[in-house]
């Protein structure tokens, strides 16, 4: 089946492409998606000044400056969970959550004030160093 035409994304194809950006900032994405992507015509088809295929998603969906460092935050606290509930990871899941929740009406998922930002910034810190050990 396309892709395209799973009723996930029939509508907001650009919702595929955020969740691929998801994975890319997790460290999630396959190197051969990485290269697919970088050879699709995002600006094109989004009709955007940007032209590298991450740029024309946040250029596209508007996103914040701060975007990767609430995807990792995200990350972070997921990683979190699932050792907690010994459940599997699934970064696919987590990034379609994470763009359900990014959309959600209500969400607060990149609204930052200067302390919870810094907040945030040092628990990714933490959780990197402790992954690596």
């Amino acid at each position: 089946m396309d892709l395209l035409q799973d009723p996930r994304y029939k509508d907001k194809p650009v919702y595929l492409f955020f969740e691929k950006y998801i994975l890319n900032v997790i460290g999630c994405l396959a190197a051969d998606k990485q290269d697919i992507l970088k050879n699709i015509n995002l600006q094109e088809i989004f009709n955007t000044r940007s032209t590298n295929w991450q740029d024309v998603v946040c250029e596209v969906l508007h996103l914040s400056s701060t975007i990767d460092i609430a995807i990792m935050y995200q990350w972070h606290l997921y990683l979190e969970k699932m050792q907690d509930t010994a459940e599997e990871v699934d970064a696919v899941k987590f990034s379609k959550q994470f763009v359900d929740d990014y959309f959600s009406e209500d969400s607060d998922i990149d609204i930052w004030t200067d302390e919870s930002l810094m907040q945030a910034k040092k628990y990714i810190q933490e959780n990197q160093l402790l992954q690596k050990a």
